[in-house]
């Protein structure tokens, strides 16, 4: 069954929300953010301020979106990959994701 995942910080984490109900929260990045704050937030354990979409790949049916999350706290500042996963397996999702973008920057 394909799924959302979440992933940062080298964590999965399931969510509970459609795919076509993220894909139009992408229209509305204030949104977005306010959707997926708690879950990161709660990943990273600092505040987020901003996400800013960096890259995305479809292939085989899998989607992964990489974002570039704006980091605060006492002790962060930066940012954070956040990943978007839409797959019946995140991890060879991911897999597939670093393999287009290595082919796509030339990376070895």
């Amino acid at each position: 069954m394909r799924r959302v995942y979440l992933y940062t910080g080298d964590l999965f984490k399931p969510l509970d929300l459609p795919w076509e109900e993220l894909e139009e929260l992408r229209e509305d990045p204030r949104r977005l953010l306010d959707t997926l704050r708690p879950h990161i937030e709660e990943l990273l354990d600092c505040s987020v301020r901003e996400l800013k979409l960096f890259k995305a790949m479809t292939a085989g049916g899998e989607t992964v979106v990489e974002y570039l999350a704006a980091l605060e706290g006492p002790a962060v500042s930066g940012e954070a990959s956040v990943k978007l996963i839409h797959s019946p397996n995140p991890v060879e999702a991911l897999r597939k994701y670093y393999e287009w973008e290595k082919q796509t920057t030339g990376g070895e």
